[in-house]
């Protein structure tokens, strides 16, 4: 029996300015599958009108007792020693205490989609740097923020507390292993960056979990429920927040964009993610996926579990 009822996945973007009426690509598109039901992908302009449109698709679920899984496409957690670094809170709740810091922290304007991530930015750095310049880098031509560099300065990054920050989170080093192409989520601008969508992103999953409808009812795996192929209840209302990454579903993506239907990739990327999670959870294949992954040490395991995060589909 399938541990979710509904299916729900986000292709983000951290750019600043709504993007424009017709659909187009690096742009927020939102995946839903209800299996023998609906199916569906929205495009949306900006961040705000999307995280409405996933929080009232949430809800109605709940008021009908559905499981469902929801996941957006950025980093939920940074390598492990950022929360030392930022003098916060350090143990079992490092990842929420760098969540509430960073809701603290960012602000995104929900008329024009203009945040305030390259300064929000320089704010951690000069917190975490210990004089130094990062660990979070990368900034448009012109940006003026004493603390935030266009440059990569180098990893690991000796940052306060004689913290010594990685490039890349231990998920992220698996998937290189594997040959996939991922980004850091230090580096905020620039081809194929990710940091920015991390940075404005979190706060708003941050408050999708605290949500006043879906508090008692939301976890986010696999900090909130451990790594388990059981991480859904026996019965609804539950909300699942997972981390994803397309380029899983890579390969499935192609095969939609070679169909000669001339669908946007990132559409094509929400649908994809949909359809792989949906069939897995039919043939009773999901629960692998939110296991333990193979070859983690305890050490290693407990680092995800607290800080980082993992991705879903991510071996």
């Amino acid at each position: 029996m399938p541990m979710f009822d509904a299916y729900l996945f986000v292709d983000w973007s951290g750019a600043n300015g709504p993007s424009p009426r017709r659909p187009t690509a690096n742009a927020v598109w939102v995946g839903e599958l209800v299996p023998r039901i609906s199916q569906q992908e929205t495009y949306h302009q900006t961040r705000s009108s999307a995280i409405k449109h996933v929080t009232d698709v949430l809800v109605d679920h709940s008021r009908q007792e559905h499981k469902v899984l929801v996941g957006f496409d950025f980093p939920y957690g940074y390598p492990a020693g950022f929360t030392r670094a930022l003098a916060l809170p350090h143990g079992p709740q490092s990842w929420w205490a760098v969540w509430a810091e960073l809701a603290d922290r960012v602000q995104d304007n929900h008329s024009n989609n203009v945040s305030n991530r390259f300064a929000a930015a320089g704010e951690l750095n000069t917190i975490a740097a210990n004089g130094n310049q990062g660990p979070f880098w990368g900034c448009p031509v012109g940006t003026m923020i004493a603390a935030l560099q266009p440059r990569d300065p180098g990893f690991p990054f000796q940052a306060a507390g004689n913290v010594p920050l990685l490039r890349y989170r231990i998920v992220e080093e698996r998937l290189r292993e594997e040959h996939f192409r991922v980004q850091e989520a230090w580096k905020l601008y620039g081809a194929g960056s990710v940091g920015s969508q991390a940075l404005v992103g979190i706060p708003y999953v941050y408050g999708l979990r605290r949500h006043p409808e879906l508090v008692q009812i939301s976890r986010v795996w696999p900090f909130e429920v451990q790594f388990t192929s059981v991480p859904s209840p026996g019965r609804g209302p539950f909300v699942l927040h997972a981390e994803i990454w397309p380029g899983v579903v890579k390969q499935r993506v192609d095969v939609l964009m070679s169909g000669g239907a001339g669908l946007i990739r990132d559409r094509a990327q929400v649908r994809a993610m949909c359809e792989w999670v949906a069939e897995r959870d039919e043939q009773d294949m999901l629960g692998q996926f939110f296991d333990t992954p193979v070859g983690l040490s305890q050490q290693q395991i407990h680092v995800c579990v607290e800080e980082e995060g993992w991705i879903l589909g991510a071996q």
